[in-house]
């Protein structure tokens, strides 16, 4: 009986070791020196088409880049002084519910591009570790790097060895998007243009843009909101509010479409300080709540943006819900009270009050700014204190989407973002820090078509 016990628990043993010992992959092109720690505990020195095993733990050596090529088609470029293991990798063609990836990062980064794995079948196939956050896949190409001290500068070993390259400032985000139904997007001054979602960052010098059928509200640092209505262009010229410095100024301008608009702290002590521009008119605020459009003559640029009593959409006008506004123009001024709308005459240029309000003004659809809540008093997305930047796991997202969870909180990355964790901030970055590029500033990652680095240069 006890033979027979001892029997079954080697057997046992045996088949769990089979198990781990499985392939999941080969090596690709690589640098240096790439070593896998089995999990049997023997060593192996990894060369080019060598196979690599569940279980393993992968480790780079310093000046040492490696591509690992994933039975699913995945592919993952090791940065110098890493330390990547497969802790689980099953794929089957014929069984796609069977599908199951972790890979834990646990010291420096890497880059991958995934394969079948979390295409098809379970879409949570697919996870990447770390001690500070799980990444989910959604079918992607995507850069984490783990940093264990402030930007990153015990992995860049390299960049001793010669005059750091100055990090350019980074700007600080000035509001945050709260809600978004339907597509919107933000350009900046530079005309880089990038998707926005919610919880992605505002920035100073922005173009906001919302699709036809889409609306959004931004919240911003002074607890003002703005809701844009479907296909509208709202252009964030200034903006600076800062409580400790008692700095506060802001300019926006409408461009085209609908905003509702409930002002934040700026211009309640000074109203010259908050300036709301639509066409060549000015509205200046009181403490308040209020629609404006831009339709027509003044969407299109014209001379004269004017609208008419006959149709008072058609042009530049206001409507207010809470407080009053003053509605400034080259020819004039009219103060707008609660319930009341104004628009900018096509035939004199001057601000008149509109004396049957359209039902679409006063019955908006797009749900006002004031019932959408600011982000709490702990948010540190606006806080100069806020330690991105210090150590953490960092994730760049080049194509797709990530979503990256720590306990209860997720954040949602899609290409072109990048977010941050540690054990107590998860947010998005306003850009990816320079130590996401390797030493040599190339963007390291998988290369496309034959699955090899150009020996010129990894790419990351």
């Amino acid at each position: 009986m006890k033979i027979n016990f001892l029997a079954s628990a080697i057997l046992l043993m045996v088949a769990t070791v089979a198990q781990a010992a499985e392939v999941a992959g080969k090596v690709g092109y690589m640098s240096g020196t790439l070593v896998a720690q089995r999990a049997d505990g023997t060593v192996k020195v990894l060369a080019p088409k060598s196979e690599v095993l569940t279980g393993d733990l992968l480790v780079t050596a310093k000046d040492s880049y490696a591509q690992v090529l994933m039975n699913d088609g995945a592919k993952m470029t090791l940065r110098p002084d890493s330390n990547l293991r497969i802790e689980a990798f099953k794929f089957n063609k014929e069984a796609p519910q069977a599908d199951n990836a972790v890979i834990r990062l646990l010291k420096g980064g890497f880059r991958n591009v995934t394969g079948l794995i979390g295409k098809r079948g379970n879409a949570d196939a697919y996870k990447v570790r770390a001690a500070s956050a799980t990444i989910g896949i959604r079918g992607t190409d995507f850069s984490s790097r783990l940093c264990a001290t402030k930007d990153c500068k015990d992995d860049d070993k390299l960049a001793a060895k010669s005059e750091p390259a100055p990090v350019a400032a980074q700007p600080q985000p000035i509001g945050r998007v709260m809600l978004v139904q339907g597509g919107m997007s933000a350009k900046e001054e530079s005309g880089k243009e990038r998707k926005l979602i919610i919880g992605s960052l505002v920035f100073e010098g922005d173009t906001l843009m919302t699709e036809k059928d889409s609306h959004a509200v931004v919240a911003f640092r002074d607890e003002g909101r703005v809701t844009l209505q479907e296909s509208a262009v709202f252009y964030i010229e200034k903006f600076k509010y800062d409580k400790a410095a008692v700095q506060e100024n802001a300019v926006l301008k409408l461009l085209k479409g609908g905003v509702r608009v409930v002002t934040g702290l700026i211009g309640r002590t000074n109203h010259d300080n908050y300036k709301f521009r639509v066409a060549n008119a000015t509205i200046g605020i009181r403490g308040t709540g209020f629609d404006a459009w831009c339709n027509g003559p003044c969407a299109a640029g014209v001379g004269n943006p004017g609208a008419t009593q006959g149709n008072p959409l058609d042009g530049a006008g206001v409507y207010v819900w809470a407080g009053s506004v003053v509605m400034v123009s080259p020819g004039g001024s009219f103060l707008v009270a609660v319930q009341q709308a104004a628009i900018l005459a096509r035939d004199t240029g001057k601000p008149v009050q509109i004396l049957a309000v359209p039902p679409e003004v006063t019955n908006n659809t797009a749900p006002r700014p004031d019932g959408v809540p600011p982000p709490p008093a702990t948010d540190k997305i606006f806080s100069t204190e806020s330690n991105v930047g210090g150590p953490g796991l960092y994730v760049t997202v080049h194509d797709g989407e990530v979503i990256v969870a720590q306990a209860d909180q997720k954040l949602n990355l899609k290409s072109g973002e990048t977010g941050f964790a540690n054990q107590t901030v998860l947010v998005k970055m306003p850009a990816p820090p320079a130590f996401m590029t390797d030493p040599n500033g190339n963007n390291l990652g998988p290369s496309s078509g034959k699955g090899n680095i150009p020996p010129g240069g990894c790419q990351m």
